[in-house]
């Protein structure tokens, strides 16, 4: 027998790139002046008049909560506040040097199995799910710090907003007024960000007629890699690395003439600046500079001027991953944990775009160009 060649033209991008993979009336990416909007609403607004727990009923239902909505929402997701005990209880029997953000994927896999109507796949058992999911895994990601940590969260408040609630379980502390509305900016700005690398694995597994945690899921394995969910800690170490803002002029120059790709700046997207690093930048000033730690943010500017200076021209500037770090430095999260909080955020819109796609209920198969 002899192989058989087959020659049809045929044409791709790498990494899919400027490839449309469906329609979205989730949220509007505007790569060249650098705008982002949620289901209509301007992200600067949002993060400027809004919490993260009115964003998040926006982002599933399409349209910001009437106070009745916004209550019912609230209550939904304190009552899924608590996980099931087996689903915490992993973690001691877990290896040591596990990444947190893989501690957090496994006990959401174990939580997935005792989620009611789990192999339920109609459409009203998927709308029942997001509040379920977002409740158990703000404890989830909460107990994942905590073992980092050496501690157990501190006790659910229901009187506390989803991004307080977050803060104190994780860190054993209540937030000041400004560390937990920073935060709550944090989430906001991460929630939702089109077909992302996450938000497609997930729409791939739930086209599948999956339900929904098992796409969640899937999102989240798909922020395990560096290039994606761990931008935040590269950038973050490449900051800390440095004793001063000298030291890290010279780096930067030595690396561009390396042709290093820096971890937190450029996007596929944003040709110009992204608008979540300029909501960020002075909320992460002022926290930074409140811990006593204002060389950090000199040695981050640094960086991040030296960069744009010079790659700027090519539409490389600091993106949400370069910013975010310092947030959770300054808020005291461990350096390993940083994937965490921008994985919860972001939860939301993989939910989201799930429950969009599951209307069009066609299976996500893409053909591949032959090249033997």
């Amino acid at each position: 027998m002899k192989p058989i060649k087959y020659l049809i033209e045929q044409t791709y991008s790498r990494g899919l790139e400027n490839l449309v993979a469906g329609q979205t009336s989730i949220a509007m990416l505007d790569g060249e002046r650098g705008n982002l909007l949620y289901r209509g609403y301007d992200i600067e607004e949002l993060a400027d008049l809004s919490t993260f727990d009115e964003v998040s009923y926006l982002l599933i239902h399409g349209e910001l909560p009437t106070t009745s909505q916004f209550q019912g929402w609230v209550n939904e997701l304190d009552t899924w506040n608590e996980p099931p005990v087996d689903a915490i209880n992993v973690l001691d029997s877990l290896p040591t040097d596990t990444p947190p953000l893989m501690l957090y994927r496994t006990m959401a896999s174990i939580a997935a199995c005792n989620i009611p109507e789990g192999e339920n796949v109609r459409m009203d058992a998927q709308w029942r799910r997001p509040a379920r999911i977002l409740g158990w895994s703000s404890t989830l990601a909460a107990a994942a710090i905590c073992h980092v940590l050496g501690r157990r969260p501190n006790p659910f408040n229901p009187e506390q907003s989803f991004a307080v609630n977050f803060l104190t379980r994780s860190l054993g502390r209540k937030p000041t007024q400004f560390e937990a509305e920073a935060f709550d900016v944090s989430l906001i700005v991460q929630a939702e960000h089109g077909f992302n690398v996450a938000a497609l694995a997930a729409l791939t597994v739930i086209s599948t007629g999956a339900d929904l945690g098992s796409a969640v899921l899937a999102g989240l394995s798909a922020l395990a890699g560096k290039l994606h969910g761990g931008t935040n800690q590269l950038a973050f170490q490449n900051i800390m690395q440095h004793e001063s803002a000298k030291d890290a002029r010279a780096w930067v120059k030595r690396k561009l003439k390396d042709g290093y790709r820096f971890p937190g700046f450029g996007h596929r997207i944003y040709q110009t600046h992204d608008p979540r690093a300029r909501i960020l930048e002075p909320l992460a000033r002022k926290l930074v500079e409140d811990r006593g730690d204002g060389h950090i943010w000199e040695i981050y500017e640094t960086i991040r001027d030296e960069v744009e200076s010079n790659l700027g021209d090519k539409g490389i500037f600091i993106n949400v991953g370069g910013v975010s770090g310092l947030i959770y430095h300054a808020l005291g999260f461990p350096m390993s944990s940083y994937p965490i909080p921008m994985a919860l955020a972001i939860q939301t819109g993989l939910m989201a775009h799930c429950l969009e796609y599951l209307s069009e209920g066609n299976m996500i198969e893409p053909g591949a160009i032959y090249t033997g």
